[in-house]
């Protein structure tokens, strides 16, 4: 019964962060021409695929932690960089037109670094994209209700602790693939707006337990206790 339940919960997260991919992706701007950059662009497949019919003539920049990933992005013409989303990145201030960022933030422990960096780095009027997982989700309300750690939350580098329902496990995890940082709508909103991103459009995807089409009704009526957040916030011309 374990098995299959976790099974479960390993489908529908699954098809959550399909549907959390396609909403993010909605949310870029069309575009004759814009320069790009994916942080945690991984092999680039899903930074080509989210702009591919929305900017006609994209020049897109990477940075991910993973040398191997790196020249595979590489090798689908994406000018990607191993780099630590910790550190500051490598380019001059107000280069790109537009930042994405899907299921990085949670990783992070210096988020105030990473933002400031994101600042640095937009063009005036440029806009960031992001999305992570919900603390305030209903499975993770749930889990804490029980005593277990939540289903967003890893604290063991050897093995999965704290939840015997979470569908995969972190043993023996790098420090990079954990999640240290998981937000609420409202604190990811409070943390953007500390570094003078002003957020226009938040989304969300996921809704557990329940399947699609369900699932993306209930992200949409009560996008706090989702099992994905996202925003869209924007570099004022004036900062």
């Amino acid at each position: 019964m374990k098995v299959l339940l976790k099974n479960y919960l390993w489908k529908i997260w699954l098809q959550a962060a399909q549907d959390n991919n396609a909403r993010l992706a909605s949310l870029v701007e069309a575009a004759k021409a814009a320069t790009l950059l994916d942080l945690g662009c991984d092999d680039g497949v899903v930074a080509l695929e989210r702009v591919k019919d929305k900017i006609t003539n994209p020049l897109i920049y990477g940075l991910d932690v993973s040398p191997q990933k790196v020249r595979l992005a590489r090798k689908r013409g994406i000018k990607a960089t191993v780099a630590n989303l910790e550190h500051p990145f490598p380019f001059a201030n107000n280069t790109f037109d537009l930042l994405t960022a899907n299921q990085i933030i949670e990783h992070l422990v210096n988020v105030d670094g990473f933002l400031k960096e994101v600042h640095r780095v937009l063009k005036p009027g440029g806009y960031l994209i992001l999305s992570t997982e919900n603390l305030s989700s209903w499975h993770n309300i749930v889990a804490l209700l029980f005593g277990w750690q939540a289903f967003s939350q890893h604290i063991s580098l050897v093995r999965n602790v704290g939840n015997p329902l979470r569908p995969f496990g972190y043993g023996k995890s790098k420090p990079q693939g954990m999640h240290v940082r998981i937000f609420t709508p409202r604190g990811l909103r409070e943390m953007l707006e500390i570094y003078r991103l002003v957020v226009e459009r938040t989304f969300a995807a996921g809704y557990y337990p329940f399947p699609p089409p369900v699932s993306g009704l209930f992200s949409v009526v009560d996008r706090v206790h989702a099992a994905f957040i996202g925003v869209k916030a924007r570099k004022t011309a004036n900062v």
